[in-house]
């Protein structure tokens, strides 16, 4: 990929999120690229990331900008100082709940003609909410697992479902949090009791066959840019993000994909999770999480920089993309995992480098002991914590 000698500058106006790594990796990769953000939390956007303090001290981050959460008028307000303030080129917001804020308040938006493309509210709804989802893709007989959508607070004795059904919410998680599955009447009765949330419930009928997941870049319903994954270790339900893939490309797999994002007229990038059915060797659609992914920069080592193709994509810019044939990804988590069975594997720099997030981390060490220090006082502050209590 050419870099253009032109500097671009990026505003990320929502780097509270637990993606922001990702996309800024990514993007570490372009020289002429100048990252800047905006954050709502100091502290961690929720219980399971990151202390967002760590990343202050990033030195891919040209400017990295506190401001107090309050209401979206002010939100983008402080959107277009920034912009005006650092001579911004292009608003790139990377999480789905953040974007459909912009989307909802694009009109107070002085600066709206440098957001990143997007699609229009009602489709970005559509792809957001899974309800919704599955009532499109029968609508356009797209292929998809049979489902049921009902009231999380409804009570039934569900007597005419046929299990095992796999029970998500439609709404308000990510990571696969919430997802799971139920094998009879009693174990949806208690996920319904357990699950906190006001919104339905997806009941998706089981599967037999195994997960993959695209990303996709999009204009106008058309795809500019895709990546195919599958995970190394093949799981029943996915229930958490891919720690450890392969990168593949499949026609059949491509022309699915493409027949969805011309339904939705897709704007902008998306994470697409389908399921490989092994009754009648199809693919299913089973949902979409319309923003950045876990591991985007595993795409970018591979030579399909997502964050910065989608600004060339917004500017008219021509985009070179050429499909991931094959190539490994490891997340720290799984290399981690490996580096246990093979301590060797840390000799293989080259190898570290080009397929493990390694290599920014290195490049980035304030980041990192920043990181060290906040888990180590995690640890520290949890046992003192639980000795109190004992």
């Amino acid at each position: 990929m050419k870099n253009n000698s032109k500097t671009l500058s990026i505003l990320i106006p929502d780097g509270e999120t637990t993606l922001l790594s990702n996309v800024v990796h990514s993007l570490s990769l372009i020289a002429h690229v100048k990252i800047y953000v905006l954050s709502s939390h100091k502290r961690r956007y929720f219980k399971y990331s990151i202390d967002n303090n760590c990343f202050k001290y990033s030195r891919f981050i040209e400017k990295f900008i506190y401001y107090e959460n309050t209401t979206p008028e002010e939100w983008i307000d402080k959107i277009d100082a920034t912009v005006e303030d650092y001579s911004i080129d292009l608003i790139m917001p990377i999480f789905d709940v953040s974007t459909k804020r912009i989307l909802e308040h694009q009109n107070n938006l002085k600066n709206r003609s440098k957001l990143c493309s997007l699609s229009s509210l009602s489709n970005f709804e559509t792809a957001l909410r899974k309800d919704l989802l599955y009532l499109f893709l029968k609508s356009n007989n797209l292929p998809c697992p049979e489902s049921i959508i009902v009231d999380s607070r409804f009570k039934n004795d569900f007597v005419n479902l046929d299990f095992p059904l796999v029970a998500k919410p439609t709404y308000g998680f990510n990571g696969g949090m919430g997802v799971k599955l139920v094998n009879d009447k009693n174990e949806l009765l208690n996920y319904i009791n357990a699950i906190k949330t006001d919104n339905p419930i997806l009941l998706q009928k089981f599967i037999e066959g195994f997960d993959v997941t695209c990303n996709v870049l999009c204009k106008n319903g058309d795809i500019q840019a895709y990546t195919m994954q599958k995970a190394a270790i093949i799981k029943s339900v996915k229930v958490t993000p891919q720690f450890e893939f392969s990168f593949f490309n499949d026609k059949a797999l491509l022309g699915l994909m493409k027949d969805l994002m011309k339904a939705l007229n897709w704007s902008g990038v998306a994470n697409i999770d389908f399921r490989f059915d092994e009754t009648d060797n199809t693919y299913k659609v089973i949902e979409i999480n319309p923003r950045f992914w876990l591991n985007t920069e595993a795409s970018a080592l591979a030579g399909v920089n997502f964050p910065y193709l989608y600004c060339l994509s917004t500017l008219d810019n021509k985009i070179e993309f050429n499909p991931v044939e094959s190539g490994t990804f490891l997340h720290l988590k799984a290399l981690v995992k490996r580096l246990q069975r093979n301590p060797l594997l840390i000799f293989k720099v080259n190898f570290l480098i080009k397929n493990t997030p390694f290599g920014f981390i290195i490049k980035d060490p304030l980041v990192l002991w920043c990181k060290f220090i906040w888990r180590t006082n995690n640890i520290i502050s949890s046992k003192i914590l639980k000795r109190k209590s004992a």
